[in-house]
């Protein structure tokens, strides 16, 4: 409980951040339009999930909108076999501290067991351009559950920018 409440405070101050930023990339939009990034990207997830001593398959798709230069926003579903299927759902943001690098915070829930319990993914990505605005990004990621083992998630995306 203690810990969600860090995560909510934090996540409200990036989001303060992320809108203190906007006016900014807008005026930046308007003088270098003919530079401007693609701003929405759609991506698939491979990977494995570390679950209880064993890596288990997980599929995922990405959605995301790169709101300036510096920030994004997105969500993921994500569908991983533990025995059982386990379906996540996460909305987040993600801070570029150079042009490839992405860090992400995102919370959502997932279904491990009869209950969906809440998560917290901290995520950290490296995106590879190929031609034409398709991408390749290694990810590794923490998810902290709620009653449930903690579990990293490492894969990659391939995906393209539009």
């Amino acid at each position: 409980n203690r810990l969600y409440k860090s995560i909510r405070f934090c996540m409200v101050m990036g989001l303060g951040l992320l809108l203190q930023s906007l006016p900014v990339s807008a005026a930046e939009h308007e003088t270098e339009a003919h530079e401007a990034a693609p701003r929405y990207v759609l991506g698939v997830f491979l990977g494995y999930t570390r679950a209880h001593g064993e890596n288990e398959p997980t599929i995922g798709v990405e959605g995301g909108f790169n709101i300036n230069e510096k920030w994004s926003a997105g969500a993921v579903v994500e569908q991983t076999n533990k025995g059982r299927d386990t379906t996540m759902l996460l909305l987040g943001v993600g801070y570029h501290p150079t042009r490839n690098l992405r860090l992400q915070l995102g919370l959502g829930k997932k279904d491990p067991g009869e209950t969906s319990e809440n998560v917290l993914r901290l995520g950290l990505a490296y995106e590879f351009e190929l031609s034409n605005e398709w991408f390749i990004k290694p990810y590794a990621a923490y998810d902290y559950i709620d009653n449930e083992e903690n579990e990293p998630v490492v894969g990659f995306y391939f995906g393209k920018a539009f």
